[in-house]
């Protein structure tokens, strides 16, 4: 019951601005690895086949290729980073432009019916209605759902979403044993 406490008020606990991000140590050592694992499929490609190789030889480094750069691209394309402002929220990846959303154009939120399950925030840009979709595998989720509700009360949920956010009017005080 403690944590239900403490996610109430996270926003006062923590301040302004806060970020949320994957482990740089793990991100920036999948990317270093991927780029030294693609450049020796080149290496084997270039300087070790050729037309006496066996098929297996010859078809290993396209193989490796293909994974590395699938890793590459996403560890490079996917969200990193989490910035919560006073006045909005920032979503930021290394090699794609930042989404920033301030927080009175935040209308919705609600979970994604698909396979990938992810959270769609609906915002207005520019008078247009637009969707960001948020990974539910990014590192403390329920805290950055919670903290976007309490800076948004005004937004609308789906049902599971209600469930999952814990609010001043829900908060449930811890029983004495």
């Amino acid at each position: 019951m403690e944590k239900v406490k403490d996610l109430i008020d996270i926003n006062k606990q923590k301040g302004f601005p806060r970020v949320y991000r994957f482990n740089q140590f793990v991100r920036w050592f999948t990317l270093i690895f991927g780029l030294a694992a693609m450049f020796y499929a080149f290496w084997m490609i270039f300087e070790k086949i050729g037309f006496e190789s066996k098929t297996f030889h010859k078809i290993v480094p396209f193989i490796i290729l293909f994974l590395v750069l699938n890793s590459v691209m996403r560890n490079l394309f996917s969200l990193n980073s989490i910035l919560f402002t006073e006045k909005e929220i920032t979503f930021r990846f290394l090699a794609r432009k930042s989404v920033i959303i301030p927080w009175n154009s935040i209308k919705k939120m609600v979970l994604s019916k698909s396979k990938r399950k992810h959270i769609n925030i609906h915002y207005l840009k520019e008078e247009k209605e637009k969707i960001f979709e948020m990974i539910l595998a990014f590192p403390n989720m329920l805290e950055i759902i919670n903290s976007i509700a309490e800076l948004c009360p005004e937004i609308e949920y789906d049902q599971f979403l209600k469930n999952v956010i814990i609010s001043k009017e829900n908060k449930v005080e811890p029983s004495k044993y």
